[in-house]
């Protein structure tokens, strides 16, 4: 059922002038993603010293401005899919598919390079690029090719298939490589989202633990212990879902305590931080937050907000109830918050919006006064996200952290907006497709319990 607008919110009238640049500029978006076909660099122009192999690191696109960094995850996984040796194993699990460059891709492999390609996607859709690929692979799951649509959650009771993750057991001079974030193989992904895919080359125990992940989906029933936790190093694999139901014990259940969210956040110390300020800093860019899990994780924000945390977020789609949240005053004031989500073509709906699914914490963690942590993965901030299939990654990385921060920092800068309050009608300005304009603000009006909200 649609939410009522929360008060946090208004939705002023767009100037005449706003929406005819916006149509604009999704009428250019749509026509440019019709007629460009993602550039791969050939061989002979990405050898590097040692041989090819994927960048590892970090990735983020820029939506609606064509090519290169519009595509550019995309274009990560499918020059990994074209340097993939031959007899090696790809395997993809998306919860939407519907290119046909990366389809492509992963038919010459097999067909051309001997390749074994096994995908797995959530199956509330099937377009030409699935069709494609199933009539390639075939769906018979015992094939060493196949493609396979999972009835709901793959690996729990109900829901769906959420994860976003592509195996390589070898690709270019790389082994064992894991490529995850909150990249599906969607265009609607590159042409009005903001995501992030992050490649770890040659990470052997990593690329098992999720191998041994693929063969439990594939079997498409209740997993033994679906919900698995694994420390590796610096890396934290924690995947979903929880037990439900008969399934689940007192001591497997989920609850508050157990979500891993807030298990990653009970180990902040606002104070006594190796910060500029001695605060520990928190920066969430997070795609759809809503119902009794969401308000649950944006009161512990706002309590550490309260107890001095620097903490900043952006939201794509924010529900009612976790608006109010975020429009409660702590004795600090409000908790910093900017939405990611605009309504571009003035028709009452968000079309373009940040689809990650990020914490970033810098500062007094786990005992450490100057711990640097990303957290990154497909589980929003919902109900869904603890009964679904889900993956959520934490890395102690420096590096890393300093290219989510600048990324978090460019996105908040220029592509949010402010929220409103009272019907003041003030909005803040954001450049979208390179152009400043009026944004409409958007309230929301349908509320994250209307089903397209799962179709990212």
């Amino acid at each position: 059922m649609p939410q009522p607008i929360s008060p946090l919110l208004s939705r002023p009238r767009s100037p005449r002038a706003a929406t005819f640049r916006s149509r604009l500029v999704l009428v250019v978006a749509a026509a440019v993603a019709a007629v460009v076909l993602v550039p791969v660099a050939p061989p002979a122009e990405a050898a590097r010293k040692g041989g090819w192999r994927p960048t590892p690191g970090v990735k983020f696109n820029v939506p609606r401005v064509g090519g290169e960094r519009q595509f550019r995850l995309e274009r990560q996984v499918i020059a990994a899919v074209r340097r993939a040796k031959p007899g090696s194993t790809i395997k993809m699990v998306m919860f939407s598919f519907d290119r046909m460059p990366v389809a492509d891709a992963l038919i010459y492999a097999k067909r051309k390079r001997k390749v074994h390609v096994q995908v797995i996607v959530n199956g509330h859709e099937f377009p030409a690029a699935q069709r494609k690929l199933r009539k390639a692979l075939g769906s018979k799951r015992s094939k060493r090719s196949f493609f396979y649509q999972c009835k709901a959650s793959c690996r729990g009771q109900g829901d769906v298939q959420h994860s976003k993750f592509v195996l390589f057991s070898h690709t270019g001079t790389a082994k064992n490589v894991v490529m995850l974030g909150s990249l599906n193989m969607k265009l609607n992904g590159a042409l009005n989202q903001w995501n992030d895919l992050l490649t770890l080359n040659n990470k052997r125990r990593m690329h098992a633990t999720l191998d041994k992940i693929f063969r439990e989906m594939k079997r498409d029933r209740l997993a033994k212990r679906p919900y698995v936790v694994k420390v590796m190093g610096k890396y934290k694999l924690i995947v979903l879902p929880f037990p439900r139901d008969k399934a689940a014990t007192k001591r497997t259940r989920w609850t508050p305590s157990r979500d891993p969210i807030s298990r990653l956040l009970g180990r902040v110390k606002c104070t006594g931080a190796r910060t500029n300020t001695g605060r520990t800093i928190i920066r969430v860019n997070m795609h759809a937050w809503d119902k009794d899990r969401g308000v649950m994780i944006a009161n512990r924000l706002r309590n550490l907000y309260a107890k001095g945390c620097d903490v900043k977020i952006m939201v794509g789609y924010a529900g009612g109830r976790v608006r109010d949240v975020f429009a409660k005053p702590t004795k600090r004031g409000l908790m910093p918050t900017r939405s990611t989500g605009f309504d571009t073509d003035d028709d009452g709906e968000i079309d373009l919006y940040s689809h990650t699914k990020i914490l970033l914490i810098n500062g007094n963690y786990d005992g450490r006064r100057g711990r640097k942590v990303v957290v990154t993965g497909s589980s929003n901030f919902q109900n869904g996200g603890q009964y679904g299939d889900e993956l959520i990654l934490r890395v102690f990385d420096n590096k890393l952290y300093r290219k989510y921060a600048d990324n978090w920092g460019m996105v908040w800068r220029s592509h949010t907006h402010g929220f409103s309050w009272g019907g003041s009608g003030m909005t803040s300005r954001s450049a979208i497709a390179g152009r400043w304009m009026m944004p409409r603000l958007y309230a929301d009006d349908l509320g994250i319990d209307s089903e397209e909200w799962r179709d990212e």
